[in-house]
Formats: C-alpha cells, sequence, structure tokens
C-alpha cells in the first residue's frame, strides 16, 4: 500500500471519528473505500498477484475502524477473505486456508443479518464448500453441507437473477455429486444462467459487481469436462475478450494451463 493510501486511511479515520453525525458523508466515504476494496480484490484475480488483496483487506480492516460492524464492509472482508483461502487451497499448504475460511464464514454470516445481499448468501455456501472439502469428516460434510445448501437457496431466493449467486451455483454443482444436486449437467445451466444474466446486470457502486469473466472461465472448464473442446475454448476466448489481463483466461486459452478436472 502507498504511503498516501496510509495517510488518507487514517485521515478518514480520524475524520470521521471526530464527527459521528455526518451520516451523509461518512456513508459516502464507508461506499468509496468498499468499492476501492472490490477493485482490489478483482485486480488480484485477474492478474495472479496478491498484494492488491492483501491491500483490500488493510483498507477494510482500517476502514472499519471508523464503521464498526458495518454490514458492506464485513461482506467486503468476507469477499476478500474468500479469494485469499482460494488462493491457499491452490497453494503446498491447502490446509492454511482452515482459519482464512473460518473467518470469511464468519463475516459473511454477520454482514447478512444485517444487510441481505444476495451475494453474502452466495459467498457464505461457497465458503462451507470449500471447509467440507478440506476436513473430509463425513459429521462436518453433513452438517455443512445442509448449511450450505440452505444459504445458497436463499441467496437464490433473494436475488433469483442475480449473475454471482448462479456463478457460485455452479462452480458449487461442478464439485458436488449429481445426487446431491451437482454434476456438470447442472453446472453448466447454473453458469448459462450466470452468463446471460450479466449481460443486463449493471449494480450501482459500490454494491458487488464482479464475476463476468469469471463465469466464462468456469463454464470454459465444465465443457471440457464434458469433452466439449471448442465450445470451452470459446469460453476462455470470451473471458480474456471481456478481461485481456486475465492471467487464468490467458494462459487455459494458450494451453499454458489445463482446465480443472473433476473426474
Amino acid at each position: 500500500m502507498t504511503t498516501l493510501m496510509k495517510v488518507s486511511l487514517l485521515f478518514v479515520a480520524s475524520t470521521l471519528l471526530a464527527a459521528p453525525t455526518a451520516q451523509a458523508q461518512s456513508t459516502a466515504i464507508r461506499d468509496k473505500w468498499a468499492d476501492s476494496a472490490q477493485v482490489l480484490i478483482e485486480a488480484s484475480v485477474r492478474t495472479g498477484n496478491a498484494k492488491p488483496l492483501d491491500d483490500a483487506l488493510t483498507i477494510l480492516e482500517r476502514t472499519m475502524t471508523a464503521f464498526p460492524d458495518d454490514p458492506l464492509l464485513m461482506h467486503y472482508e468476507g469477499f476478500a477473505l474468500y479469494r485469499k483461502a482460494t488462493n491457499a487451497l491452490a497453494s503446498p499448504t491447502p490446509g492454511n486456508a482452515k482459519p482464512i475460511l473460518d473467518k470469511a464464514r464468519q463475516q459473511l454470516e454477520k454482514s447478512s443479518k444485517k444487510l441481505q445481499l444476495p451475494e453474502s448468501h452466495a459467498l457464505q455456501s461457497a465458503v462451507m464448500g470449500r471447509i467440507i472439502g478440506l476436513g473430509r469428516n463425513p459429521i462436518t460434510a453433513m452438517t455443512l453441507g445442509k448449511k450450505s445448501g440452505e444459504a445458497m437457496d436463499r441467496a437464490v431466493e433473494l436475488g433469483p437473477r442475480n449473475p454471482r449467486v448462479w456463478l457460485l451455483r455452479g462452480i458449487g454443482a461442478m464439485f458436488t455429486p449429481s445426487m446431491f444436486g451437482g454434476g456438470l449437467d447442472n453446472a453448466a445451466a447454473h453458469l448459462q444462467k450466470a452468463v446471460t444474466y450479466f449481460e443486463s446486470d449493471n449494480p450501482r457502486k459500490p454494491m458487488p459487481a464482479w464475476g463476468k469473466a469469471e463465469a466464462f472461465i468456469w463454464l470454459g472448464h465444465v465443457y471440457a469436462n464434458q469433452g466439449k473442446a471448442d465450445a470451452a475454448r470459446a469460453a476462455f476466448d470470451s473471458a480474456v475478450k471481456l478481461e485481456p489481463d486475465n492471467g487464468w483466461a490467458q494462459a487455459l486459452l494458450s494451453g499454458r494451463a489445463k482446465p480443472v478436472s473433476v473426474r
């Protein structure tokens, strides 16, 4: 994080603490930093660079000194931790993801009690799915599996045309047996819905606005697992056209990276 950003954050916090009655101004500042965090989180996802993600978490932690238990900031902290845990799961030490996932779940649950964002419930479901995968404990899987399903059902109820909900539902279905509502066919259907709903997706700042290229990337993974090589390549190409700096999409399209296998 730059020195200027650090100074700005300290100034924001001290100003807000000194003038708690300036509600409209405070909310505008809160919204600015929440959106800045979202931008940094997605920059990290596109480029594969962990630093913007760490900077986003720093912004959120410091801004929350002025806005304790703010549901929007807690949502974005949960989202950032979900992304950080995803990176950890792909590392040589995936067990390090567990405390990150636990904190992500805690923040998302707290956020969703105050602010009913569909994405908060969908992310809770995704986080619990990753905890299940890490633990490989049948009892934990049964307990968390039920809660994960309920969280996703609530997300769909709140946002039946929310593309990020269908994106996360599709990713989850890809790694869930068909007897439990998953499978490649269901994953493809969910991700195709996400792609369709992204066409008219235009949330106002600082609401969640991520995931459009990611939907094509995951749809490409599903197609590859279904043996549909041309469709997979077309999906990866669509992701690159949306985000030319997306390193994962570029690697998949060029063949430098292999699609995720669920076989």
